[in-house]
């Protein structure tokens, strides 16, 4: 425990990198992200939880990149906001590393995420009559396949190949990009090629194809498949939010690896790695303020808890009635009172809800 103690008190002792006002403002943002970034995934978590009509394909793998998202907001953003707080991480190396490597798996395994619906809308558009191929269980074997990909990129700094290590004027870490040994350098391109520019190809290649072939569609048909459209749209706002997020970071790694780093700053150096996490915020705006079949369960949810608590205040005042006409003793009072709660509670639940296809109510 020693050496992590010294390593946490030479970080907040010799190495403050930016003024308190740059400190503060880090703080500030970090707050914020993990705040919506808890709030927003929580409740695309809870939606998918409670209306089943929302397990569809598709929608398995976004609750993977959901799951992710939140586990950044629980696990990741508060040690770098404590960290910001205490103006340097104050949690040691083997923390550090630990971190690292959390956070750079979680990464991964959205842009992974993102490649594969991207591939996914691809067939449908391209091969609407294999749409059977694609069912519940190959999802789910789909994220298996996700965070497998995701360890094979992110395990290597673990075994010797590469390091994680501080970034971001010392208040969160990462990949050591600022290793510039032969060691460090072939895993940051390897972690690069596998991590960003391969998925960067897929997406290039699934949406040029989906878009060529909608255009065929239109040019024989005089018309394209509305829910096509809208899913093709969607996903693509998804990964266009996250490369926006993320790409500044990835420059800044490229220029401090291969670049002069000098030109990096700890200030500018931290607001990459602000926006980056930021990305965890997009993804349920997105779900919820693009998908009708997100917006229409949050509408059920809330209507269903509306008359849930009307229709309980209803039951008290039924029961409250009927005690002032009648003389019960208070064990029939409360006996009456539960049974009749307990029948409106069951219609409430027992109510049918809307059915429909799951995808094209998009």
């Amino acid at each position: 425990m020693g050496p992590l103690t010294n390593f946490s008190n030479e970080i907040l002792k010799n190495e403050l990198l930016m003024s308190h006002s740059s400190y503060v403002f880090a703080t500030v943002v970090l707050f914020l992200i993990g705040f919506f970034g808890f709030f927003l995934n929580i409740l695309v978590i809870i939606l998918m939880l409670k209306d089943k009509q929302l397990w569809t394909p598709l929608n398995i793998i976004i609750f993977n990149l959901v799951c992710g998202d939140f586990s950044v907001s629980i696990l990741g953003n508060p040690w770098t906001l404590i960290s910001a707080i205490s103006h340097g991480w104050i949690w040691g190396t083997t923390m550090c590393v630990i971190y690292g490597f959390f956070m750079s798996l979680l990464g991964i395994s959205s842009i992974t995420g993102l490649s594969v619906l991207a591939f996914e809308r691809f067939l449908i558009v391209s091969r609407p009559f294999q749409r059977h191929c694609m069912n519940r269980k190959n999802a789910c074997f789909i994220v298996i396949g996700i965070w497998f990909y995701a360890l094979c990129l992110t395990v290597p700094p673990l075994l010797g190949w590469g390091k994680y290590g501080i970034e971001a004027a010392n208040i969160s870490c990462s990949v050591n990009w600022e290793d510039r040994s032969s060691n460090a350098a072939s895993y940051i391109m390897y972690l690069f090629f596998f991590g960003l520019i391969l998925p960067l190809i897929v997406i290039v290649y699934s949406y040029v194809h989906i878009i060529i072939t909608m255009r065929m569609k239109k040019m024989q048909m005089g018309q394209v498949c509305r829910v096509e459209a809208k899913i093709a749209y969607i996903v693509l706002v998804m990964i266009l939010a996250f490369l926006i997020a993320w790409t500044p970071y990835a420059i800044m790694a490229l220029l401090v690896q291969f670049g002069d780093p000098s030109i990096i700053t700890p200030s500018t150096g931290v607001l990459p790695a602000l926006i980056a996490k930021s990305s965890i915020c997009y993804n349920p705006i997105i779900y919820v303020g693009l998908n009708s079949q997100f917006r229409q369960s949050m509408k059920r949810l809330l209507r269903k808890q509306s008359i849930g608590v009307h229709s309980t205040y209803e039951t008290y005042g039924l029961a409250e009635s009927k005690y002032m006409s009648q003389t019960n003793t208070p064990e029939r009072k409360v006996i009456s009172r539960m049974r009749e709660i307990e029948n409106v509670e069951m219609k409430i639940e027992t109510s049918p809800g809307k059915n429909g296809c799951c995808e094209p109510n998009i």
